[in-house]
């Protein structure tokens, strides 16, 4: 008679395990495989050549005699303009103004003249004198060696402060004039000077 216990008729540890580990886990107990690495003899090794080196085409170099804003005094100003809510465009002439800024509708216009100083606000009266009758506006950058302060300031105004020095041009004094050029010093003066552009 056969019993319905397991283990009651088993003989050998065989049985044992075939009831513990069915045939499909034994199955994916299998050991692995290890692929072995394939034997490069060195008559079987072709040599690369290389390729031929691309032709060298030369360079365009920008003719810096076109570019006007070689110092980048222009796009210094025409950005600070921008920020304060002003359209600004650069000139395309050597004489004259750097730049003219607009209203945000392009309706009323505003001619700058841009000029890099160290000592005091110096330009020619020649090139200040035209842009009063347009309501212009001198734009200042002033580099101590430490620090650069800029200052924008109507052209008229400017004329009637400034030291007729002959032939070298006029000089704003900033020890003399210091308190009134406070008004015009940095995004504050772009908006005081600019402030019928920007209404």
């Amino acid at each position: 008679m056969t019993s319905n216990i397991p283990g009651s008729n088993w003989t050998t540890a065989g049985d044992i395990l075939r009831y513990s580990f069915p045939r499909r886990f034994l199955r994916t107990m299998a050991k692995a495989k290890t692929k072995k690495k394939p034997v490069i003899d060195e008559d079987d090794f072709i040599p690369v050549e290389p390729l031929p080196p691309e032709p060298v085409t030369p360079t365009r170099r920008t003719d810096t005699g076109l570019v006007l804003d070689m110092e980048g005094y222009g796009s210094e100003v025409a950005s600070a303009l921008i920020v304060n809510g002003l359209r600004a465009y650069l000139s395309v002439v050597n004489k004259g103004v750097n730049l003219v800024a607009t209203n945000r509708a392009h309706t009323a216009f505003s001619p700058v003249k841009i000029s890099a100083c160290a000592a005091g606000l110096d330009i020619k009266r020649d090139e200040a004198k035209p842009l009063v009758e347009a309501h212009g506006v001198l734009a200042f950058l002033l580099d101590d060696g430490e620090e650069q302060t800029n200052y924008y300031l109507p052209v008229a105004e400017y004329l009637e402060k400034a030291e007729d020095r002959g032939e070298s041009g006029l000089r704003l004094d900033l020890d003399t004039h210091g308190e009134w050029l406070e008004k015009y010093e940095g995004h504050a003066g772009i908006r005081r000077v600019f402030a019928q552009l920007l209404s």
